[in-house]
This record gives C-alpha cells, sequence and structure tokens, in this order.
C-alpha cells in the first residue's frame, strides 16, 4: 500500500515534467500537437506515459478524433497507472482542453493543468508520507504479533 501511494505521487511528478516539454513543443517550437504527442512518447522518458502519449498521437491519426477524445481512449487504455479516480477525472478534463485552443491560450492551459498537477503531487507526497509510515508501521507490527503468537 506504501509503494502504491509513492508510485502515484511519482507517476504525477512524471506528468508534470512531460506538460513542460509539451509546452516547450506546442507553444515554443510551434509542433502540433500529433507531433509532440509523438516526439513524447518516442522520447520513452515518461514510462507509462509514453505509451498514453504514443497511443493519443495514433488514435488521433488513425481514426481522425479531436484530441480530447483521443486523450480519454488513451487513459482509459492505460488504467495500470497507480493514480486515484480523481486523478483520472482531472486528466480527462486536461484532455477535454487539448487542442481547442490558439497557440497562447493553449499555453495558458498547459500553464494552468501545470499548476493543478503540482498541488495533487504536493498532496499525493503527503500523503505518501503520512499514510506510507503507518503502513509501513502496521506491517511490522502485524509481523512482531505473528511472531509472538506463534512462540
Amino acid at each position: 500500500m506504501s509503494a502504491r501511494l509513492t508510485q502515484r505521487q511519482r507517476a504525477l511528478q512524471k506528468f508534470i515534467e512531460i506538460l513542460v516539454n509539451l509546452k516547450g513543443q506546442m507553444c515554443g517550437l510551434g509542433i502540433p500537437l500529433v507531433a509532440a504527442f509523438e516526439n513524447i512518447g518516442k522520447e520513452n522518458t515518461g514510462g507509462v506515459w509514453s505509451d498514453i502519449f504514443m497511443q493519443c498521437s495514433s488514435i488521433m491519426k488513425e481514426r481522425n478524433i479531436n484530441a480530447g477524445e483521443a486523450w480519454k481512449k488513451a487513459l482509459e487504455n492505460n488504467k495500470n497507472i497507480y493514480l486515484d479516480e480523481c486523478d483520472y477525472e482531472q486528466l480527462w478534463d486536461f484532455g477535454e482542453r487539448l487542442g481547442k485552443s490558439d497557440r497562447l491560450n493553449q499555453e495558458k492551459v498547459l500553464e494552468l493543468e501545470k499548476e493543478k498537477l503540482t498541488i495533487m503531487e504536493k498532496k499525493a507526497r503527503e500523503v505518501a508520507e503520512t499514510r506510507g509510515k503507518l503502513y509501513r508501521s502496521l506491517g511490522a507490527l502485524t509481523g512482531a504479533a505473528v511472531v509472538i503468537l506463534l512462540i
């Protein structure tokens, strides 16, 4: 349980890093959204996020659907990330705002999402620290109790 909490925090932290990369590609270099997703996926530095971005790019190309729909399908195909339901809802909302505005407004959307995810990541870190200690302590106490019972 403790490891899952830590993995959730790391997944959110990695997504924040990817958002910075996405913002640089789209807003700084002017790369279209589909190509930026594909670039992030090919970099393969985002773990499971790389797969999601590659899938999203492929879905957008193959099915000719908008970024929001493709993002949602890619997330649904990859439910193996250690996120809570509220995290997924936040990510789906993010997907709905992708590619629906000009470069300047898209930059604002990405910045706003980065701020929201930073807050979520901070809360996830706090939860991982407090509950993680609790779960580890419970595990040690349970082990000690079993040993005492066996003696």
